[in-house]
């Protein structure tokens, strides 16, 4: 056997840093926590504190290697708050890591808690664009009329935790009568639309059969979980909500100081009298494109 001739060590070198870079490439992109150190890092992260404002269960850990040092820079970012935002100080919460190289910050969402819109069901968001800890991609719950901003590669999960004799039904619309089955779908973390308009997730629960959402399943019968286009005849954010409403509205049109919260019993929204009289509880959810 004729021996191979050692490589030369910068030749070694640029191969081993060649292989390293198709390694990173072929590797999924890892969330990182939002540095906080330059006063654009700060106004950055302010103006992402804003954008989440109408996910209620969203709140951001600001890590530094001081509990003072973590304070001063959640004050740094409420000055950059817009004044009727102010109040989203209570979403942010001080955290000493003396190992900490600098100041940063990364979304904890409230666990336990269904936030203002109480309801049986639930839904996860995993967004890998959102800041986090671990490297991992972190997962916020939602609460019953939350609007949430979503990057190109969030999934949600949706999960029902009310007596089991109720009749589910689950669905997201984009336009209008553009519906899916979340029945259906046979992912377990559902991909939300790309480049889409705003994903309106409905999940109603009935004490018995609910016609018109039995028609809804029973035209998507054969989508196996793909989305399609109904018309107008099948929209449901029109039909249990009313034509020219959406959830968020408030949100987007009212500073959030000035909306009073509404006592669980009137949160559940009704059809119209003489329209599904079987619905116990719809429960709906804004995804929103990220800018």
């Amino acid at each position: 056997m004729i021996p191979m001739p050692a490589l030369p060590n910068r030749c070694l070198r640029r191969l081993l840093l060649a292989l390293a870079a198709l390694s990173a490439l072929s590797l999924p992109a890892r969330a990182t926590p939002a540095p906080l150190d330059s006063d654009a890092e700060i106004s950055a992260f302010a103006q992402r504190v804003v954008a989440y404002a109408g996910a209620s269960l969203v709140r951001w850990t600001v890590v530094a290697p001081t509990h003072a040092e973590a304070q001063a820079k959640i004050a740094a970012i409420v000055e950059r708050l817009p004044p009727i935002d102010r109040n989203l100080a209570a979403r942010l919460i001080a955290e000493a890591r003396p190992d900490a190289h600098g100041a940063a910050a990364f979304v904890s969402p409230q666990i336990g808690s269904t936030g203002a819109g109480a309801c049986s069901w639930q839904v996860w968001v995993s967004d890998p664009s959102l800041p986090s800890p671990d490297g991992q991609a972190a997962m916020a719950p939602l609460a019953s009329h939350d609007r949430m901003p979503v990057g190109p590669k969030a999934t949600f999960r949706v999960g029902h935790f009310g007596l089991v004799q109720s009749k589910l039904y689950a669905f997201d619309e984009t336009r209008p009568g553009a519906i899916r089955d979340l029945a259906t779908v046979p992912a377990i973390d559902i991909p939300v639309p790309k480049n889409g308009p705003e994903d309106y997730i409905v999940l109603a629960t009935a004490r018995t059969a609910a016609p018109f959402l039995d028609g809804v399943k029973a035209a998507l019968a054969t989508s196996q979980g793909a989305r399609r286009s109904l018309g107008p005849d099948y929209a449901l954010r029109q039909r249990l909500l009313g034509a020219g409403r959406g959830i968020g509205a408030n949100i987007e049109a009212v500073p959030s100081s000035m909306i009073s919260r509404k006592p669980t019993s009137e949160i559940a929204v009704k059809p119209p009298a003489g329209r599904d009289e079987a619905l116990m509880e719809t429960c709906l959810y804004a995804l929103t494109p990220t800018e």
